[in-house]
């Protein structure tokens, strides 16, 4: 084994404590004054920087749901539109007329008398009544009432009373006249 018996003088025993001191002073200064603070403000700023990207995922969440939202609230403005031709929220009495007008015309029905409407007001919505008087042929008229029944507004036909008119229809079939209540629906809200 090697002996290592060093013997300093009074002077390097001096400087070697100074330079302990000295790199142990520094030591602690850079540990103290640097290392922790920077190590805290690292510590810091990872954290803001985690709360920020768990905000933007949040965020993130949200604009999806937002997206799927608007597409939602799309179809329902659809839906609204669809239901508001069938139950619209105005009378639109010259509509009305047009319309039926149009379809007996085109179903070959003659309207004689279209009433004046009267209303009951239900739960949810008005029942506007019309009395009319059409003459056709039993088909033609049973075209009419198809007719009705597949246009986007709802109507109803009520207390139908049929009777041998007086002629023939062009195919040779006999002409009704027809007295009935024809039902429109309007929304109350």
């Amino acid at each position: 084994m090697a002996d290592f018996n060093i013997e300093l003088t009074k002077e390097q025993q001096q400087y070697l404590v100074f330079a302990v001191l000295v790199i142990g002073g520094g030591g602690f200064s850079y540990v103290k004054y640097f290392w922790l603070p920077t190590s805290e403000k690292i510590k810091e700023t990872a954290a803001k920087i985690e709360e920020v990207d768990k905000k933007i995922q949040k965020a993130q969440r949200q604009a999806g749901q937002l997206n799927k939202i608007k597409t939602q609230l799309a179809q329902l403005n659809e839906e609204a539109e669809k239901v508001e031709k069938q139950l619209p929220k105005d009378l639109d009495l010259p509509g009305v007329i047009d319309t039926v007008s149009n379809l007996a015309k085109k179903n070959a029905v003659l309207i004689s008398s279209f009433g004046a409407p009267s209303s009951a007001t239900k739960a949810h919505f008005k029942e506007i009544t019309f009395m009319i008087a059409a003459s056709g042929s039993y088909h033609d008229f049973g075209r009419f009432l198809a007719a009705l029944a597949l246009e986007e507004r709802i109507y109803n036909a009520r207390n139908l009373n049929f009777s041998i008119g007086a002629g023939a229809s062009p195919g040779g079939e006999s002409n009704l006249t027809v007295t009935m209540q024809l039902v429109s629906y309007q929304y109350k809200g």
